[in-house]
């Protein structure tokens, strides 16, 4: 007999089309003895507060129904709520409605849980009468990171509302970890469920209409404000109140907190974090009492470093890369995105910082208006003068970033030394006169110093005063840039190195392509970091950079710089399956008690031996594009499989399905990372849907003409941005397929594999993104 199940059933109001059929179907499982369902318009709602009651729906039923078919505020946030409250979750969409599944699929958000399609009242009762009984937060729930106990929703926009917002978070002093857009497009619900379970609290911006993508964030943001006030954790509701702005959503509308200023805001912001810290204490693990198994207990940490950087000592492999970094050997590690460049940044930053006498000035802007700050100065500079007021600028911010740092080491010792309170006096005197404020974070510093600059410039243009290179430079300087070098030099006598590390300096850039400034902007940067290593070894004061930069950038400034520059360059290219799998091993081998003494033993204990013949580790990987951070979701994705289907291991449809979610989820992110250096549309890959596995470079062409993704001039460069990134390969004459990584990621060695082609070369997808391209149904 089946089991009694009492369920809620949650979907939108309109329109008619979706509503009509959901109403005949909650009719038509009436007469199931075995289901009790409460269909949110059956609520006793006249005189009640609605959101009250839809809350109390929920909580006495044991499963909700959603219907996910157009995106909605209330039922999102309906969805999260329902599984921090421990129900089980049935998902279901109308079939019938276009680009329904399309839009879902590319959300990411039911990846791995799934949910059930209907084109029909008779369809959807059908899957009404058999609901499932999974309760996910028992499956996912993590226990509470104490050492990164807040949670941010960050956004794909960087406005400055939200990085007013998460400036906020980092001046209270507790560390956070997100979910960014920018960096990975796929908000999945298992994932969610582990952040939030492990936070004591979640800050949640929502976004006003106008603002790109606000539909998505805001769809993510409702279910995150469910999911947390489900889970009972505190959660920080806040929105840029304007003038024409719209109620948010009937169910949380009374907990959004609106702010005008960034004042506001940082007295929101701060006074939740702290408060968090203190309902830390009261927190309880969630479900103790389910049993939870082997798999569930297996975690490979966060795919992005800055969401692990308290606990990545524990499982950090120490590449050759990263020794030359640490030892100050390199001034630019450059590395494709997911291959580790910030895990190697956050380790070379606490190497540095356990050194006595080391200053460490780390910075990673979550945004800036640099592309904005430069489109401004072209147009009223000439380029020579633009390159002299963006060294200029860089010399600047050097600088004052370095006397901010040495002025945080001087307050640790004030109570010690009363000598140290006269030197304070001296620097804070030189800050103001320089209008660097120690509030906020970096981000905030160097959009107000563009800010500034532009405005000064535009000021003067408009009085036609001639601008001359030293004008310039006095208008960056603030007249106080000698003053203060002096000081830095002054109070450093003890210091034996001062350690410069910049990542992030691609965030915020324009979504049409990197183009020569941008290039130039960076090279300037480099520049302007050998003339402060320079001016301060003059004092005999010993000044470490390392710039950290994506490799594509990388690549373009080679091109554009006749003068490589004196920087030494550490390339992480990874190649080697041997250390893919070093680094899979040491992060299993910290989530488990009963160490293994070998890979082998610890991944033959979790996983089947092969999938489609092939030995399992070696699948995943062919599948990851030699990125680690693509092959860490990949095996997290098939764990998570394989706990929401009760499997014991990890089987081979656990890995299979794995790898095509993965393959979904990476589209839209390498659609992005070829339109910032190519200019082409995001879409670039979904032009090549329903290709072959193995394909001409006429046909690639031909589909890249029809899209219209990029101008007919610049196709064939597209083409070689398609080998460069590994999303085509050459097949050799030994039928072998040979991507950019067989060979060091060497482009002119590629480029020579194929002109040994007789024929027209054939080209291969790399099966990591065809999986997700070919037609449905083909093998």
């Amino acid at each position: 007999m089946a089991q009694f199940k009492s369920a809620f059933f949650a979907f939108p109001s309109e329109p008619a089309e979706l509503t009509n059929p959901i109403a005949t179907a909650v009719e038509l499982v009436k007469s199931n003895p075995s289901l009790r369902l409460q269909a949110w318009p059956q609520l006793q709602i006249f005189g009640a507060a609605i959101p009250d009651e839809v809350r109390g729906g929920i909580e006495k039923a044991n499963v909700l129904v959603c219907d996910i078919t157009k995106p909605n505020l209330n039922v999102y946030y309906e969805t999260g709520y329902s599984i921090g409250l421990g129900k089980s979750l049935a998902p279901v969409l109308n079939a019938s409605f276009a680009n329904a599944t399309a839009d879902i699929q590319r959300d990411g958000l039911f990846d791995i849980v799934g949910y059930k399609a209907y084109e029909n009242s008779h369809g959807l009762a059908d899957i009404l009468d058999d609901l499932p009984s999974t309760v996910l937060v028992d499956l996912y729930g993590k226990p509470l990171n104490t050492h990164q106990p807040i949670f941010f929703l960050n956004s794909c926009r960087k406005t400055d509302f939200v990085n007013w917002v998460a400036a906020s978070i980092k001046g209270s002093k507790v560390f956070y970890r997100s979910f960014d857009p920018a960096e990975n497009s796929r908000f999945m619900i298992i994932q969610t469920i582990s952040d939030v379970t492990a936070s004591a609290g979640v800050v949640i911006p929502f976004l006003e209409p106008y603002v790109d993508d606000s539909e998505r964030h805001n769809i993510r943001a409702a279910f995150l404000a469910g999911l947390a006030q489900g889970l009972g954790r505190e959660a920080l509701l806040i929105r840029h109140r304007t003038k024409d702005a719209a109620p948010a959503a009937a169910d949380f509308r009374d907990y959004v907190v609106g702010v005008r200023s960034e004042a506001e805001i940082v007295e929101k912001v701060t006074a939740f974090c702290k408060q968090t810290l203190i309902e830390a204490q009261s927190i309880k693990q969630p479900n103790v009492h389910v049993s939870r198994s082997a798999l569930q207990q297996l975690t490979l940490g966060a795919t992005a470093a800055e969401n692990e950087f308290r606990t990545l000592e524990d499982y950090f492999v120490a590449t050759s890369e990263y020794l030359k970094t640490s030892r100050g050997e390199a001034g630019i590690v450059a590395g494709r995105k997911g291959s580790g460049k910030t895990a190697i940044f956050f380790m070379v930053r606490d190497h540095f910082r356990k050194q006595r006498n080391s200053i460490v000035v780390d910075l990673r802007p979550e945004s800036h208006q640099l592309s904005l700050y430069k489109s401004e100065l072209t147009k009223i500079l000439d380029v020579g003068t633009f390159d002299h007021t963006i060294a200029a600028f860089w010399y600047f911010v050097i600088l004052s970033e370095v006397l901010l740092a040495l002025k945080k080491a001087l307050e640790y010792q004030v109570s010690r030394r009363s000598e140290v309170f006269t030197h304070m006096n001296e620097i804070n005197d030189a800050l103001y006169r320089l209008e660097i404020s120690a509030s906020g974070d970096f981000t905030a510093r160097i959009n107000r110093l563009g800010s500034y600059v532009v405005e000064e410039i535009k000021a003067r243009a408009d009085k036609n005063e001639k601008l001359s290179p030293e004008k310039l430079t006095n208008i960056v300087f603030r007249s106080g840039i000698a003053d203060a070098k002096r000081l830095v030099v002054k109070h450093s006598a003890k210091i034996e190195h001062f350690i410069f590390l910049f990542d992030n300096i691609d965030k915020g850039w324009a979504t049409d392509g990197v183009d020569e400034l941008d290039v130039r902007m960076v090279r300037l940067l480099l520049e302007s970091l050998e003339k402060v290593k320079s001016d301060l070894g003059v004092e005999n004061r010993d000044f470490i950079f390392v710039v950290f930069l994506r490799n594509d950038v990388f690549e373009l400034m080679v091109s554009e710089t006749p003068d490589k520059g004196k920087a030494a360059v550490v390339r992480i290219d990874w190649t080697d399956r041997v250390k893919l799998k070093q680094v899979i091993y040491s992060r299993l081998q910290a989530s488990v008690v009963n160490k293994a003494k070998s890979f082998d033993d610890i991944w033959n204990r979790f996983f089947v031996d092969e999938v489609n013949g092939r030995n399992t580790f070696d699948y995943l990987v062919d599948h990851c594009l030699m990125r680690p951070r693509f092959l860490i979701a990949i095996i997290e994705a098939a764990i998570a499989n394989a706990i929401n289907r009760r499997h014991e291991k990890v089987s081979e449809d656990d890995c299979i399905d794995a790898v095509k979610q993965h393959a979904h989820s990476i589209l839209n992110d390498f659609g992005y990372e070829i339109r910032d250096v190519s200019g082409a549309s995001e879409k670039v890959l979904h032009s090549l849907a329903g290709a072959t596995e193995y394909i001409t470079k006429v046909e690639v062409l031909e589909r890249f003409e029809k899209a219209k993704i990029i101008a007919p001039k610049d196709e064939e460069k597209l083409f070689d941005y398609m080998l460069w990134y590994g999303v085509l390969g050459v097949v050799n004459e030994n039928n072998v397929e040979c991507y950019i990584y067989d060979f060091e990621y060497n482009m002119n060695r590629l480029q020579a594999e194929i002109s040994t082609q007789k024929d027209e070369p054939l080209y291969a997808f790399n099966p990591a993104l065809h999986v997700a391209l070919k037609t449905k149904g083909s093998p």
